[in-house]
């Protein structure tokens, strides 16, 4: 039971602050505000309005001081059950922050508050000539914040990335009520990023400045009509190992376009079962032409039965109304749906389909088929009604199962609808102990108390009775890379501290605190091991940068970034490259305490969890060693322009929020320890 007069006493503090008629505690507006999107419902004790972003913080310091949980909603069309408040507290309503308070062309980025509607945004932006990526399925009602908050993708992100790639700098309150700035280019570990799709857990965004970009004078959108998914299926990884990148690579199954069609005159021919959306665009007519005609032709050497390229504005808006309609439509056919979000390395897709068809099969259950062809990203709309109980256990019985289907292949559960509190058990089988003792760590630095958004992502303990890390498999290490984790165990067991180097291009040998002992890792040095039909190669951290690179040009593979010296786990701990995190989809790592952890992995898509991937970049080695990182890769070559190498190792000052991690991380401070403590004596601050 809530302790229902925790409101009352601090009322007076909160009104003062936001007005009285802005903190509400009737049966009518609790009860708005008990479910979102997902199947999810939990009462909250009051919903906190907010009409400036000057009141969030103050008002936050007055909740934390009283113990009060709480979690920032909007729109609540989260699809996982993200802003349901499973322990009363406080629903802080960001809905009237809706201001776009700068676009600057020039500079291409514009500066919004996080209740701008993510289409609004769109139709602000476009009199100027320029869109923001991001363009969820939901995006006529989903916000910029709720956007950040769980990480969304939609069609474009194939192309230009998800919402993490799209932001360049966030204002934050913390869950003790401090403000605090931060971009990806800052030096020292990628605290921005972490923010993106952390679902409230770790701040609140009050300010995102956003990546903008230029409409491309040519944009053509196709339809081809497949008589199988699996041939469609064939056609994709044929478009992307060409090296052909779509604006978008969308699909959808029969069931899925007969709801979308609702009634309407069905273009394709008789006996289409999957149809591709392909959008391509650039700046040159005569090469976005050629890119249509070598897409047709795969399409067509696949089985496609038509092939229509949109003859204007309406044809094409016509299909991307089918596309992103197709779950409202779905919606229409029974009282609830059931979206799963789960993602598998692309080649693979095929088979994640067919395991997906035959686990709706087993629990005689109906479902759409829509999937971010592209990505790897499957969305399964499963149609029910939550009154019959029964059909209810056989709907949730079918999500796990889907879920760990797409984690047997190597995929992960969520790529773009987040954890919220619907897949936290579902972290039990993705992740093993050190892992999710490592995400909780994250969580407990940036929110001691345990206040903001609490019991979300992370499993809780009702959640532990199931299989804990059994379907997590681990990567195979080299000879020397085990050697690497053995020294390490030992150092941790003896209290030892250690000086982690590599190439010696970013260490600057006068740092090094007297008595911490070498950690060599120039031994990681091995090929990489590469996959091409997936688009992605491992590289242990020792391995020179140039030669990662010129292994990949000999095998007609590129890694779209520019030419950079060191090893490829020196570069990422010195975020020499910030564009570099655009690419990095997996690392291994030992901690301080000798665990190995499996962060990422091969999809190109992954919101189960924390983006640790992205605090290790900019950590210096104090976090922990990278000891292999996996990338994304592309089939042909892009120009980079040179840009200013960021001074990381000097100018980094660790501010609160650093030294908090440090101490949950290493608190002994055994890795690198001059970046965080005492010259002289290496202990770690307070």
């Amino acid at each position: 039971m809530f302790k229902h007069d925790r409101i009352r006493a601090i009322r007076p503090e909160l009104e003062a602050i936001v007005g009285p008629e802005n903190i509400r505690t009737d049966e009518a507006e609790i009860l708005m505000y008990s479910y979102d999107a997902g199947m999810a419902r939990a009462r909250p004790e009051a919903v906190i309005t907010f009409t400036d972003t000057d009141q969030v913080a103050p008002v936050v310091r007055v909740l934390y001081r009283a113990g009060v949980p709480f979690l920032p909603r909007i729109a609540g069309t989260n699809l996982s059950g993200g802003t349901i408040p499973l322990k009363g507290g406080a629903i802080l309503n960001l809905a009237r922050l809706k201001k776009i308070r700068r676009i600057d062309t020039a500079a291409k980025v514009a500066l919004v508050e996080p209740g701008v509607v993510n289409m609004e945004l769109q139709r602000a932006l476009e009199p100027f000539g320029f869109f923001y990526a991001p363009d969820p399925s939901s995006q006529k009602v989903s916000t910029i914040g709720g956007n950040i908050g769980e990480n969304a993708g939609g069609p474009l992100c194939l192309k230009y990335g998800v919402t993490s790639d799209n932001v360049e700098q966030l204002e934050v309150v913390t869950p003790e009520g401090e403000i605090k700035t931060w971009s990806y280019r800052d030096p020292g570990p990628d605290l921005m990023s972490l923010m993106v799709g952390s679902e409230g857990t770790l701040g609140i965004i009050t300010n995102a400045w956003l990546k903008i970009l230029p409409i491309p004078a040519e944009i053509k959108t196709a339809s081809a009509a497949f008589p199988s998914l699996e041939s469609a299926m064939n056609a994709v990884t044929r478009i992307i190992s060409d090296g052909i990148v779509p604006r978008a690579l969308e699909a959808m199954d029969k069931v899925s376009l007969d709801a979308a069609l609702g009634g309407k005159a069905d273009r394709f021919p008789r006996g289409t079962e999957a149809v591709l959306i392909i959008e391509l665009d650039g700046s040159d007519a005569l090469q976005v032409g050629r890119e249509v005609e070598k897409v047709e032709h795969i399409c067509t050497a696949n089985s496609c039965s038509a092939f229509k390229l949109a003859s204007d504005e309406a044809e094409r808006e016509l299909l991307w109304q089918a596309r992103k309609g197709a779950y409202p439509a779905m919606a229409r056919l029974a009282p609830d749906v059931l979206v799963e979000d789960g993602v598998v390395p692309r080649p693979l897709l095929p088979q994640a389909l067919r395991e997906t068809r035959e686990i709706l099969s087993k629990y005689k259950l109906t479902a759409g088929l829509l999937f971010h062809a592209g990505d790897g990203n499957l969305h399964p709309n499963i149609i029910f009604d939550r009154r019959d109980i029964q059909e209810v256990k056989r709907v949730k019985k079918a999500g796990y199962e889907i879920l760990k289907s797409c984690i047997k292949l190597g995929g992960t559960i969520s790529g773009e609808h987040g954890v919220g509190v619907e897949k936290r058990v579902a972290m039990n089988w993705l992740y093993g102990r050190e892992e999710l003792e490592f995400f909780q760590k994250i969580k407990t630095a940036f929110d001691p108390a345990g206040l903001a958004n609490p019991d979300k992502i992370l499993p809780v303990a009702t959640d532990q009775h199931v299989e804990s890390g059994g379907l997590t498999s681990r990567t195979s290490l080299s000879p020397s890379a085990r050697g690497i984790v053995d020294e390490m165990r030992l150092r941790a067991g003896s209290g030892a501290r250690t000086a982690v180097t590599g190439l010696g291009t970013r260490l600057k040998p006068g740092r090094i605190m007297d008595g911490a002992k070498p950690l060599d890792l120039r031994t990681l040095n091995g090929l990489a091991v590469t996959d091409r039909a997936n688009l992605t190669t491992r590289a242990e951290a020792g391995l020179s940068f140039k030669d990662l690179r010129r292994q990949l040009r000999n095998e007609g593979l590129y890694l779209d970034l520019p030419e950079l010296e060191g090893s490829v786990g020196g570069l990422i701990a010195s975020k020499v490259c910030p564009e570099m995190k655009e690419f990095l989809l997996g690392l291994e790592v030992i901690t301080a305490s000798g665990d190995l952890l499996e962060l990422g992995g091969k999809t190109v898509k992954n919101v189960a969890g924390y983006d640790a991937i992205k605090l290790f970049c900019g950590s210096m080695g104090a976090y922990g060693v990278i000891i292999a990182a996996t990338f994304a890769l592309s089939a042909a070559p892009r120009e980079w322009q040179a840009f200013p190498e960021p001074a990381a190792w000097d100018a980094f000052e660790p501010d609160s929020c650093h030294r908090r991690l440090k101490r949950q991380l290493d608190p002994g401070n055994l890795l690198n320890p001059w970046v965080y403590g005492d010259a002289k004596e290496g202990e770690l601050p307070q």
